[in-house]
């Protein structure tokens, strides 16, 4: 139950399991220094980007030793 994320050829959406988000773009910020998830202008980068990230997650696979 932790982040997922997803990677497009420009940006990288991250969302966590509190609901935080963040969104990058490679070509002016590739060190991810700027969230630009709060930029409304991004909403569809970030809604297609989202589509990618599981709907639920699984549970971890044990060890069996």
């Amino acid at each position: 139950k932790g982040n997922h994320a997803a990677r497009g050829q420009r940006y990288r959406y991250i969302r966590h399991p509190n609901g935080d988000e963040q969104l990058y773009d490679h070509q002016t910020d590739p060190d991810e220094f700027t969230n630009l998830a709060d930029k409304p202008e991004l909403a569809g980068v970030k809604q297609r980007l989202a589509q990618w990230l599981p709907k639920t997650n699984a549970n971890p696979v044990r060890n069996k030793k």
